[in-house]
């Protein structure tokens, strides 16, 4: 594998890992957050309670539960009202009896005596039912005083029993779940029931399940006023768990998912949606949690994807408003149409997360890329070059730096003739103004010519054209080729300009050697964080250096103050373009095999447009 390739997959896979530990933490930090942070728990309930009570698809009353409620006309008929009259009680045991029920279920504490007689009746009408009848017994947390507990556990003595507690979620004290068994294994009134009706009882906490009614209003259960059961049609109770319980305002009523919709639910019609729940083996609609992860994983990927395509941070923000949009909008829809109930709250922060923390991630790592690209070359480029090198960075970054890639480029190295005299001349102050000058003027044209100066060596420049954006096409190459060779026609041109006015200074004037050859090389970054460059290697660079060392032996001049020395691949580059004269074919120092050169000429010609000389016309003169 080529160095760029191995470098290219290394880079691919380490993108890969970041893009795969960004989407794995924010789906784990959006999961994390919406469960264990109490405002985000909450809103997230809240709005799955919402959809319950708003959206539930209508369902006929249950077949097998019933209601056997007594409210205040019921009690405007019984003698006591609290303790509720046993006698009444006793016959209403009786007259479900002798209706058919299934079983019977009292959500009714019987934690003070009232008459013996009456407490007797009763307590004997339970135990010598045909049917199970089971009452409700109070958990160790239920504050009841130590008199009130011996009571009730005597009453009970024989009877099968259920606890009534209610599992209140502590932020809002809405009841979601429901615990079957208490801590010392007492089971709740609808598992004692259920269980006696042969149903499997799970031993964990789990969610209701809320069954809604028929329509809006209604009850999801048939429910009938306890004084009006011996006027009930014979068959309207037969086969169903009664439950028998208050429904009293502001008595035993608790807030539940579909409360949102209504008043509050009273605690026996609580009872019987866990009953209900229980004897059809239902689960809660709502996503389990590996569900909800395996969702909040895909929206983060999808964020990330999202924030991967590079749209502008405007666009970016509005355009992921509209997936989300869809998530609000189609789990909605799914659960309305009978689907599973999908919390939003994990999933859309994900989305946000995911797409936000790319973007950042991106914006980060793009003002990385920039410092470093800006530190190798926008001190010596034009404007229209750092900008291909920005818009082109992901063909050629890897890792926050240049990789190193196989391209095809024009290197030019230049040296000034007459340096030393110039040296002799000046103090070392003055001496530095007048290189800086010289080479501030060189690398302007170097870089109006779209070329990348990468160093100085004393008074000479390196600089290359086609770097670091790898052309693809010859034609690119042989472009490259002809602004490298225009670039030193034009320094040479600057160079008369410059010793006219350092003359009038009365500084010696001075030439200029230029060395271009193109060629395959090596380019990328070298060395670590406090010190990077971005360097050539292979032998075109090598054999830039060679030509312009070459010039000093060669007699002719491409201008008055320049001498121009190019190789045979950017001669044939240029052929018809610019003029040129052969040199021959010259041993390079380091070189194997001799070189063919050229002398590039700048005639007045080629200034003003004219055809120029053509290298098989220049052939024709010896140097």
């Amino acid at each position: 594998m080529a160095p760029a390739e191995a470098g290219g997959g290394t880079e691919a896979w380490r993108t890969a890992l970041n893009v795969a530990v960004i989407v794995a933490g924010i789906a784990a930090l959006a999961v994390g957050l919406t469960h264990l942070v109490p405002p985000l728990r909450s809103a997230d309930e809240t709005f799955g309670d919402l959809q319950i009570a708003y959206l539930s698809p209508p369902q006929p009353p249950h077949p097998g539960v019933a209601l056997v409620t007594l409210g205040e006309d019921s009690f405007a008929t019984l003698v006591c009202r609290s303790p509720i009259d046993r006698g009444f009680l006793a016959d209403l045991i009786g007259r479900l009896e002798a209706a058919g029920v299934r079983a019977i279920g009292l959500d009714i504490l019987f934690d003070q005596p009232t008459l013996p007689t009456l407490d007797e009746g009763l307590r004997r009408r339970m135990l010598d039912a045909r049917i199970p009848v089971v009452a409700v017994t109070a958990l160790a947390e239920t504050p009841l005083t130590e008199t009130q507990r011996r009571f009730l556990d005597g009453f009970l003595d024989g009877v099968p029993r259920g606890h009534a507690n209610l599992a209140k979620d502590p932020l809002d004290a809405t009841v979601r779940w429901h615990v079957p068994q208490g801590p010392d294994g007492t089971p709740s009134l609808p598992a004692k029931l259920a269980s006696l009706a042969g149903a499997a009882i799970p031993d964990a906490p789990f969610r209701i399940d809320w069954r809604p009614g028929p329509v809006p209003g209604e009850p999801p259960f048939p429910s009938y006023p306890a004084e009006l059961v011996g006027l009930l049609p014979p068959g309207w109770l037969a086969g169903r768990i009664v439950l028998v319980g208050t429904v009293l305002n502001g008595i035993d009523r608790h807030r539940t998912p579909l409360a949102l919709a209504g008043t509050a639910t009273p605690g026996v019609e609580t009872q019987a949606q866990v009953l209900a729940q229980l004897l059809d083996g239902r689960t809660s609609p709502r996503l389990s949690l590996a569900a909800e992860t395996a969702l909040t994983l895909a929206m983060a990927a999808a964020g990330v994807a999202l924030a991967l395509t590079g749209l502008p941070l405007g666009l970016l923000a509005a355009v992921s408003l509209v997936p989300l949009a869809g998530l609000w909008v189609g789990g909605a829809v799914l659960f309305a149409q009978g689907g599973p109930l999908v919390p939003l709250m994990a999933p859309s922060m994900a989305w946000l997360g995911g797409t936000a923390a790319m973007a950042a991630h991106l914006s980060l790592r793009a003002r990385a890329d920039r410092r470093v690209l800006m530190r190798l070359f926008a001190n010596h480029v034009s404007q229209p070059v750092a900008d291909e090198i920005w818009r082109e960075r992901a063909t050629f970054m890897a890792g926050n730096r240049p990789r190193p890639q196989h391209l095809t480029a024009t290197v030019l190295f230049s040296d000034i003739e007459g340096f030393t005299t110039v040296c002799e001349a000046l103090e070392p102050e003055p001496l530095m103004r007048w290189l800086e000058g010289y080479l501030d003027a060189m690398v302007r044209i170097v870089a109006a010519h779209d070329g990348v100066v990468l160093r100085f060596i004393g008074d000479a420049i390196l600089a290359v054209f086609g770097v670091p954006v790898a052309r693809t096409t010859q034609a690119q190459i042989d472009a490259d080729a002809e602004r490298a060779v225009r670039c030193a026609v034009q320094m040479g041109r600057e160079l008369a300009t410059l010793n006219r006015q350092w003359r009038e200074e009365g500084l010696p004037p001075v030439g200029v050697r230029v060395g271009i050859h193109t060629g395959p090389l090596v380019a990328g970054s070298m060395g670590g964080l406090r010190h990077m460059e971005y360097s050539l290697l292979g032998d075109t660079a090598n054999t830039a250096a060679r030509l312009e060392s070459h010039a000093k032996t060669v007699g002719a001049r491409s201008s008055p103050h320049c001498r121009i020395v190019i190789g045979d691949p950017t001669a044939q580059a240029v052929r018809g373009k610019i003029a040129v004269l052969p040199v021959g074919e010259v041993a390079l120092k380091g070189k194997a095999n001799p070189v063919r050169i050229w002398l590039v000429v700048d005639e007045p010609e080629d200034q003003t447009g004219t055809t120029p000389l053509e290298p098989e016309e220049s052939e024709k003169t010896s140097l």
